[in-house]
C-alpha cells in the first residue's frame, strides 16, 4: 500500500507540472517545468531514505521556490502545490508543514483571485478544501509509514530473538552433550579405579608373592588367574554400564559384600570381616552399586597401601538410612597432604566422595599416621534417590 501511495505521489507531481506547462503554452513555462521536474527527481530518493535530514529541508525548500517562480509567471501551475503538500507534511514536522501549506495555499488563492470572473468562493474555497484533504493524506501516509516502521522492526527483533533462541538451544544442547560425557568420563574413571585398577594392583601384588618362592606357584598362578578373569569381566561391565559383579543375580547388598570379602581374602591379605547390624531389607541398586565399590576401594586401600592385618567391615541398617563403615589397623596417612594434593593418591577418596554425593550422601574419613584408617558412607532412606540403575541392571546414563 505504501508503494502505491508512493507511485500515485510521483504520478500526480508530474501529472499536475506537464497540465500547467501544456496550459500556459509557451517556452519560459515549459523550460521551467523540465527544471523543477528534473530537481523533483533528483532529490526524492535521497528524501525516502531519510526524510528528516537537512538535505531533504533544504530540497524542499527549492521545490516550494521553483514552484512559487513558475506561479508567478503562470497562474497555470497553481495546481502542483496541491502535489507538494505531501511532501511538505513527509519531510517536515506537523507545524512547520501546516504553516508552509497554509502558505502556499494563500498563494495558490491570489492567483485564482487574480483571475476574475466572479466566481470568489469557489476559486477560496477549492484550493482551501484541496490543501485539507493533502495534508489528511499526508498524515495518514506518515501513520502508515510510523506503523511500517514498527512493524519491520518488531520482525527484526523477532528475528533477531529467535536467532538468539536458536543459538542458545544450540549451546544448551552442546553443554548438555558435554556434561553427559563429562559425567560419563568420571563413571567410567570411578569404576576403573575400583575395579580394574584394583584388580591389576592384586595381580601384581601376587605375582610378586609367587616371586619370592614362598608360595606354591601354580597355586599362586591360580589366584592370578581367577583375578584376571575377574577383572576382565568387571571390564565388560563398566564398558557397558552394568551393575558390578558381586550384585549380578539380583543378590542384596549384605551378600554382595560377603562376595567381595571372600574374592578378596588370600593369603597375606588382611583377615576382613563383615558385620551386619539392624534389619536388612532392599535398598536401591544405586545404593547398592555405590556402597559396594566404596568398599572394594577400601579394601583395596587396606591392602596395598595400610599395611593392615584386620579390616572390618560394617553394614548397619537404621531407620533413616544405611551405613558401611569400614575400619583397618593399618599405617593411615596425613589426610591434609591428600586434601592439599601432594599426596601421589587421593583419587579414591574423591571418587568415593562423588558417589556419595551424588546419591545425596556422604563420607567421612577418620586418619592418621600410625593409626588406621576409618571410612563411613552413609545414605538416607527417608526419600531415597532415583534408581540410576534399570531393572536388567544396566546403569541410566
Amino acid at each position: 500500500m505504501l508503494r502505491t501511495m508512493q507511485l500515485g505521489q510521483h504520478a500526480l507531481f508530474v501529472a499536475l507540472l506537464a497540465i500547467g506547462a501544456v496550459r500556459a503554452g509557451d517556452v519560459v513555462s515549459v523550460g521551467g517545468a523540465v527544471l523543477l521536474g528534473g530537481w523533483y527527481a533528483s532529490g526524492f530518493a535521497a528524501v525516502r531514505r531519510r526524510p528528516d535530514s537537512w538535505r531533504a529541508r533544504v530540497w524542499l525548500g527549492g521545490l516550494v521556490l521553483g514552484w512559487l517562480l513558475l506561479v508567478l509567471w503562470s497562474a497555470e501551475f497553481a495546481w502542483v502545490a496541491f502535489a507538494i503538500f505531501f511532501i511538505c507534511v513527509h519531510v517536515l514536522p506537523v507545524v512547520p508543514a501546516v504553516a508552509v501549506v497554509v502558505v502556499m495555499t494563500g498563494a495558490v488563492v491570489a492567483t485564482q483571485l487574480a483571475q476574475d470572473d466572479g466566481n470568489v468562493v469557489a476559486r477560496v474555497l477549492g484550493p482551501c478544501i484541496g490543501a485539507a484533504v493533502a495534508v489528511g493524506m499526508g498524515l495518514l501516509y506518515e501513520r502508515l509509514v510510523a506503523q511500517d516502521a514498527r512493524r519491520r522492526a518488531l520482525v527484526a527483533a523477532l528475528v533477531g530473538a529467535r536467532d538468539d533462541l536458536i543459538a542458545a538451544q544450540d549451546a544448551l544442547v552442546a553443554a548438555q552433550r558435554e556434561a553427559g560425557a563429562e559425567a560419563e568420563r568420571a563413571r567410567l574413571a570411578r569404576d576403573i579405579h575400583d575395579t580394574l585398577a584394583q584388580g591389576f594392583s592384586s595381580i601384581v601384588l601376587l605375582s610378586r608373592a609367587g616371586l619370592t618362592g614362598a608360595e606354591d606357584p601354580r597355586a599362586v598362578l591360580g589366584r592370578i588367574e581367577r583375578t584376571a578373569a575377574d577383572n576382565l569381566d568387571e571390564a565388560r561391565r563398566v564398558v557397558h554400564a552394568l551393575a558390578p559383579l558381586d550384585l549380578d543375580g539380583g543378590v542384596p547388598l549384605t551378600g554382595a559384600l560377603a562376595r567381595l570379602i571372600d574374592r578378596v581374602t588370600d593369603p597375606g591379605a588382611p583377615v576382613t570381616g563383615l558385620t551386619v547390624d539392624g534389619t536388612p531389607r532392599p535398598t536401591p541398586t544405586a545404593y547398592d552399586v555405590a556402597l559396594l565399590r566404596l568398599a572394594q576401594g577400601a579394601l583395596a586401600n587396606a591392602r596395598q597401601h595400610a599395611q593392615a592385618s584386620r579390616v572390618q567391615v560394617t553394614l548397619t541398617y537404621a531407620d533413616d538410612a544405611v551405613r558401611l563403615d569400614v575400619v583397618d589397623d593399618g599405617v593411615g596417612f596425613d589426610r591434609e597432604l591428600v586434601s592439599a594434593g601432594r599426596a601421589r593418591s587421593g583419587y579414591g577418596l574423591r571418587a568415593m566422595q562423588e558417589r556419595l554425593e551424588e546419591l545425596g550422601g556422604a563420607v567421612e574419613v577418620e586418619t592418621a599416621p600410625g593409626r588406621g584408617t576409618a571410612v563411613a558412607a552413609t545414605l538416607p532412606l527417608v526419600a531415597p534417590a532415583a534408581d540410576t540403575l534399570g531393572p536388567a541392571g544396566q546403569e541410566q546414563t
